[in-house]
């Protein structure tokens, strides 16, 4: 049943339907504004001091998220578009429409959107009472050798 009711959740908050001419129902999916656009955030029950955090991003063409890290792990779907994901120690990954990936707690990335941009729903679980991000500076340049 839970189930049931967050897929129902899920899918009213990323598309519109609306009927045509011909009497058939054409939904598509609605972009959020730039960003990470939180829609809950609740306690987990089964365990002390954790929530989650349910967010509807959307990173348009080009555009780089600033390089930051979660305090807790991460698990997004890409519903539209694509994105490439950059994170310290892992090759860059590109994800498109239908992929899933998990980012492990404090992983330090910065992904980017793809040519029509990213559309993602991401969940995060979340220790209570944390920052939900926290944003990295960008490394120094490291010196040309021989200099």
């Amino acid at each position: 049943m839970h189930r049931f009711l967050l897929s129902i959740v899920l899918f009213s908050f990323v598309c519109g339907c609306e009927r045509s001419q011909s009497d058939s129902v054409v939904c598509e999916v609605l972009l959020p504004p730039p960003g990470s656009n939180e829609v809950l955030r609740s306690k987990v029950r089964i365990a002390d001091n954790l929530e989650v955090i349910i967010s509807n991003v959307f990173i348009p063409p080009g555009a780089v998220v600033p390089r930051h890290y979660h305090p807790g792990e991460e698990f997004l779907y890409v519903v539209q578009g694509s994105a490439v994901q950059v994170e310290e120690g892992q090759a860059d990954r590109e994800l498109v429409a239908g992929d899933a990936y998990v980012i492990p707690p404090e992983a330090i990335h910065a992904p980017y959107g793809g040519p029509d941009g990213g559309h993602a729903i991401v969940f995060r679980l979340h220790i209570e009472g944390q920052e939900e991000r926290y944003l990295v500076p960008e490394p120094p340049p490291t010196p040309a050798s021989g200099r």
